[in-house]
């Protein structure tokens, strides 16, 4: 299930919770260490993240 407050669709990946503190996300279990998203919360994951991305890529 979808680590996002009031979302019940099915995992697709897993992340790090550090990681995903840094977006705009709600989550469920801010506690937890692994949050896992489903396919449209992955989506908007990676558009709030893609420039720490890419200067993770550089160094």
């Amino acid at each position: 299930m979808c680590g996002v407050e009031g979302c019940n669709k099915p995992a697709e990946r897993s992340f790090n919770i550090k990681q995903v503190s840094k977006t705009s996300l709600s989550l469920k279990d801010p506690s937890a260490r692994q949050i896992h998203l489903c396919k449209e919360h992955y989506k908007e994951f990676k558009k709030e993240t893609k420039t720490d991305r890419s200067l993770d890529q550089v160094y």
